[in-house]
């Protein structure tokens, strides 16, 4: 028999439990519609189930009914977005991640300090976008090593921040970068250490496999990079869902890895994991 290494810790994180949970307890306590704005998480096995149960997503507030419930997704929202629904009149449930919060939080502090504050991340991410909200034009954002250039000379305090759910070398290799255009450079809110944990876990276990499968859908910015940091050891692939399997050839290994992004559910994770036994993987 085959075999397969799990990642520990691996899949679904507490900031996205919290959401769907608050999820879940609004659908039991009324009839009416409920809307999402944005995906609650980046996760298209839940997005797909809760679809089914009659929730909706929607990209825009105006597609809210006026007065309905409104559920802001796990990463957080402009504060522009939150004055838009109040004044509709919209029963508003925040399932904004409590780390993404704090995030939002210290891009506040900072512009008010007076200081530079640049927000490591990618530009279209709906986290990314309800950081720079907190502010509209005082934070400069940074999606690589190449824009530093185009950062202005500063000698104040400059303060860093970064989306979640980066790779954490990643942002050290960075930081490194930037210390050298400030030296005065404050490093603050950054990766959270759900993602921190995951990542690490990935980094031992691909030096103990041949391959590795991460369980995550494409949209998800951490399993991305759980897929980044172990195809920079072995062959690895970032499935949705267990029917992908058969889009790989796992002939050649007798020692795999398997992990899962931190908005990827247990039922999902184990339904890869039973998957793979068919293919002749047992698991630890």
């Amino acid at each position: 028999m085959k075999q397969l290494k799990l990642a520990e810790p691996r899949g679904i994180c507490g900031g996205v439990r919290r959401a769907l949970t608050l999820l879940d307890g609004i659908r039991q306590q009324q009839a009416g519609d409920i809307y999402v704005l944005h995906e609650i998480v980046h996760n298209n096995f839940v997005i797909r189930k809760l679809k089914a149960q009659g929730v909706h997503f929607v990209e825009d507030l105006a597609a809210v009914p006026d007065g309905a419930t409104v559920v802001f997704s796990a990463h957080g929202v402009p504060p522009a977005v939150g004055q838009e629904a109040v004044r509709r009149g919209l029963r508003i449930v925040d399932a904004t991640c409590p780390l993404v919060k704090r995030l939002q939080c210290a891009a506040v502090e900072s512009v008010e300090n007076g200081e530079m504050t640049i927000l490591i991340g990618h530009r279209d991410h709906p986290e990314v976008i309800g950081v720079l909200g907190q502010r509209p034009g005082r934070i400069r954002l940074l999606e690589d090593a190449a824009g530093i250039g185009a950062l202005p000379p500063f000698t104040g305090p400059v303060r860093v921040l970064c989306q979640t759910t980066l790779d954490t070398e990643w942002i050290g290799r960075l930081l490194a970068l930037l210390r050298e255009r400030y030296p005065q450079l404050i490093a603050d809110a950054g990766v959270c250490f759900a993602t921190g944990e995951r990542q690490a876990a990935v980094r031992q276990l691909a030096a103990e496999v041949e391959a590795m499968i991460v369980v995550g859908s494409p949209r998800s910015s951490n399993s991305n990079r759980l897929r980044d940091i172990a195809a920079e050891r072995v062959p690895a692939w970032l499935i949705d869902v267990p029917e992908d399997l058969a889009k790989i050839d796992l002939t050649a290994f007798r020692v795999i890895g398997l992990t899962a992004g931190a908005s990827v559910p247990d039922e999902l994770s184990q339904a890869v994991i039973g998957a793979l036994a068919a293919y002749g993987f047992a698991a630890d």
